[in-house]
């Protein structure tokens, strides 16, 4: 199975009689180990809650009514009728209480939650008090009695993966790269355990009541190791006190340690073996790396090639009379059968030849009598399937290899704010798939008119390549819209000719002209009219400049010298303005007169020359007479 994704999942406390795991969608299975039957099925709504990322089993008492004399003989109620539940943590950081017995979500927690995920989630079975740590970097304390959140405390800097509850020294294991130990009642961090390169995906402790001490184990991704981790309330950076070795990275552990110090352990690795450990607890060292004592493995008993078939988990089983055995499912995450095995520890490995669950699954079904299983797949045919769709139906198989979560992250346009107030890019492909294929013009506007150049990118980068000619078709209707459609369209489309040219250039040519003719008619429509744009343009900046030019040369309107005076030095200068206004005057009269006397004097020369010239004309017509 692949490590990529955390595997969760885990055991009733009641023996192992249920056991319940959350499939890659969020779904919630719940499987009756006894029966070997699936009992419930959940499918969270995903608006509302979000999938479930982390869950922990829990017992709650029933009500002892009081008694009294009508009901006397039924006031006894056994621990066979407490209430099961599973405390189930999901992406949108709310913590819900899932009844076993109803089969629904009974009680959400209130009063606080995660900003982010839950990573991990356990239980305080003497207190009543659940632990749940998150991608917020905090731990959530929730009371179930009351069903709120009741304390919190950061578990940061790192990003906590997985956690668990030591009841005796009251303390939370927070595990992510470093395993950290709080104190819960004085919230304050007493130990650190340093070793693991990766982030730990899986956690267990147990306690030893032969020495009184507890004891974590832990193993990492990519790391073939099971370390142990000593606690005592004290102490940074410690280091593990004793490793296991195993074949292959693990996801899954458990262990059972008994009064006389002797511990068992086993991992189940990715490859679906199963290692077992035998071990005693005063004897742990350094010194050496220990190896596993028994490795069962399972394989297909039917056809000509044996096929292995994946463990899913194991649990331990303390039984008086049959104390080695071990409860394991086998199978995938949506077919799953248990069994209860008895290992041979005299043999290296033990190969146990099963039937697949999927051909068990299959005869189920086709048995007339046999009862199916509540929830069956339907097998269409694809000659029989009538697609209603626009989009061209490409015969290869695209494997889209986003992963669920952060395709149900991009359901949401808005991006989430980081502290320092920018927006985080994140991808849109799984909304551009949706609206490409629905044909909604409302949710490919949305899409498309996005201004961030890395959100462009990273949506081109994980968009399949069927998707890539609708995508053409849309943009080069955009462009022939309003100035903000061309910019958008543009943008997309210069990020994805880089992005994918060799895709575009693999097509056929003329089916690529075709697609790009509307683009590059645009194109040159547009450029004829570039140079009387730039004309235009051109005048206008100069209008403008010579008018700013213009504008400068005026004088302010603010006044650029005030001056005071006394009011007497006022009324000596008003009689002082009158005095010279007079003379002004009287000089203008004179002035005037003597310019009128000009004026007379240069009419009478002008007269008496006009005169002159007539005699002389006189004179000279009567000699041309004569």
């Amino acid at each position: 199975m692949s490590l990529g994704k955390k595997h969760v999942s885990g055991f009733s406390s009641n023996g192992g009689k249920h056991f319940a795991l959350v499939d890659d969608e969020g779904i919630l299975r719940i499987w009756d180990t006894e029966a070997n039957t699936l009992k419930q099925e959940y499918t969270p709504n995903l608006q509302l809650a979000g999938p479930c990322t982390a869950l922990t089993w829990l017992t709650i008492a029933a009500q002892r009514p009081k008694k009294t004399r009508k009901t006397q003989q039924q006031t006894q109620i056994s621990s066979d009728n407490d209430r099961e539940y599973i405390a189930l943590g999901t992406l949108k950081g709310a913590v819900v209480l899932y009844s076993l017995t109803e089969g629904k979500i009974e009680r959400t927690l209130s009063n606080e939650s995660h900003h982010g995920a839950v990573t991990a989630i356990v239980y305080d079975a003497h207190n009543g008090h659940l632990y749940s740590v998150g991608t917020d970097c905090r731990a959530l304390i929730w009371s179930v009695a009351e069903a709120r959140c009741i304390s919190d405390f950061s578990v940061g800097p790192e990003k906590p993966v997985n956690c668990v509850f030591l009841a005796k020294s009251r303390t939370l294991a927070v595990a992510s790269r470093q395993l950290k130990i709080y104190d819960v009642d004085n919230v304050e961090l007493v130990e650190t355990c340093t070793g693991h390169s990766g982030e730990i995906n899986a956690i267990n402790s147990f306690t030893c009541t032969k020495n009184n001490v507890e004891y974590v184990m832990t193993t990492a991704k990519m790391e073939r190791v099971i370390s142990f981790w000593k606690i005592e309330k004290k102490g940074r950076n410690k280091a593990s006190m004793c490793t296991l070795l195993m074949e292959d990275v693990a996801h899954s552990l458990t262990c059972e340690v008994r009064e006389d110090g002797q511990l068992r352990v086993a991992s189940v690795t990715r490859n679906g073996n199963i290692h077992i450990y035998m071990l005693n607890v005063e004897s742990l060292s350094t010194e050496k790396y220990i190896k596993p004592k028994v490795s069962l493995q399972i394989a297909s008993d039917g056809g000509d090639v044996v096929e292995p078939i994946h463990a899913v988990a194991a649990h331990f089983v303390y039984d008086a009379q049959r104390s080695h055995e071990i409860l394991f499912g086998y199978g995938n995450r949506r077919l799953l059968q248990f069994e209860r095995y008895t290992p041979n520890y005299a043999e290296k490995l033990n190969v146990i030849v099963r039937t697949d669950p999927k051909k068990l699954y299959a005869k189920k079904q086709s048995g007339s009598g046999a009862a199916a299983l509540k929830t069956q797949t339907p097998i269409v045919q694809s000659k029989q399937v009538e697609y209603n769709s626009a989009l061209p139906i490409s015969k290869k198989k695209v494997r889209n290899e986003v992963p669920m979560e952060a395709r149900l992250q991009n359901l949401s346009i808005q991006a989430s704010k980081l502290a320092g107030g920018k927006l985080q890019s994140q991808s849109k492909t799984q909304l551009l798939m949706q609206a490409l294929h629905s044909q909604d013009q409302s949710m490919l506007h949305a899409v498309l008119d996005t201004n961030d150049a890395k959100t462009v990118q990273l949506t081109l980068d994980r968009l399949p390549l069927e998707y890539i000619s609708p995508l053409i078709n849309e943009l080069s209707v955009l462009l022939q819209g309003k100035a903000t459609d061309v910019n958008c369209a543009l943008r997309w489309l210069q990020i994805l000719a880089t992005t994918h040219t060799s895709i575009m250039m693999s097509e056929d040519k003329e089916e690529l002209r075709d697609k790009l003719g509307i683009c590059l008619g645009i194109a040159e429509q547009r450029m004829h009219c570039l140079a009387e744009a730039l004309q235009v343009s051109g005048r206008v900046n100069l209008i403008i400049n010579q008018m700013k030019r213009n504008s400068d040369k005026h004088l302010n309107e603010n006044n650029v010298l005030v001056v005071d005076e006394d009011p007497d030095e006022d009324v000596d200068s008003t009689n002082n303005w009158s005095d010279l206004e007079e003379e002004n005057v009287n000089l203008n009269h004179d002035e005037n007169m003597e310019a009128d006397d000009d004026l007379a004097a240069d009419e009478e020369d002008l007269i008496m020359t006009q005169n002159s010239s007539d005699d002389d004309q006189n004179d000279t017509d009567s000699d041309a007479a004569n």
